[in-house]
């Protein structure tokens, strides 16, 4: 074979390896600006929250449309106001379309994280989140050393929990009962959000957390 049909083959060679180097670096170029401009809906923002969707056939649906009937007629917590109650087929219709949303504001996102997702405590939402909340057991002291630490920093911590500006004389006695009440909070009552985050900083033993500032 001459040397102009060497050249020639590899020459060949070289450009399919550059075509298909080509090839490759365009195809997962495309498929990272594909993943990149998938929307998230509301649904998959919630699961990444650690919310549980609703199912269809629960029998927690009655305890949520009893929840969104006394709240019916706040235009701040319910997906539209009325002076008749909302039936469970109506309100499962409701939350089947806003789930699927890909475009929403936070009002939207929280009026389904209230009404469409498996109803849950601040103190499981938590564990969810592999935080462990600290014993509020008023009957027991204990771990009574790690409450005494969160409460000798709580007076002086510009990162207060809603409502409570100071501690009583028993000062981590107060702040367990104030733990207790938040921590039995559901998702569809007010504030669940603020004593969410206020539970990871002055409830939880995790060293991991968010520290008291």
């Amino acid at each position: 074979m001459s040397k102009l049909v060497i050249v020639s083959v590899t020459g060949l060679g070289g450009a399919a390896g550059i075509g298909g180097g080509f090839y490759l670096l365009n195809r997962n170029s495309k498929d990272k600006i594909a993943s990149k401009l998938e929307k998230e809906t509301i649904q998959s923002r919630l699961q990444k929250a650690k919310f549980k969707i609703l199912e269809t056939g629960s029998s927690q649906w009655n305890e949520i449309k009893t929840q969104y009937n006394s709240k019916k007629n706040d235009a701040s917590k319910v997906f539209s106001t009325s002076n008749n109650e909302v039936q469970e087929n109506a309100l499962k219709e409701l939350c089947r379309e806003n789930l699927n949303k890909s475009e929403f504001d936070d009002d939207l996102y929280s009026k389904v994280k209230r009404w469409c997702v498996v109803p849950t405590t601040i103190s499981s939402h938590l564990k969810s989140w592999g935080v462990t909340p600290l014993s509020t057991d008023e009957s027991k002291e204990e771990q009574k050393d790690k409450w005494e630490e969160l409460a000798n920093k709580y007076d002086s911590s510009s990162n207060k929990i809603k409502d409570l500006n100071s501690l009583n004389s028993e000062k981590w006695k107060s702040l367990r009962t104030k733990c207790k009440s938040m921590g039995e909070k559901k998702n569809y009552e007010d504030d669940f959000d603020s004593f969410f985050e206020s539970s990871k900083v002055w409830c939880s033993s995790n060293d991991s957390k968010t520290s008291p500032q």
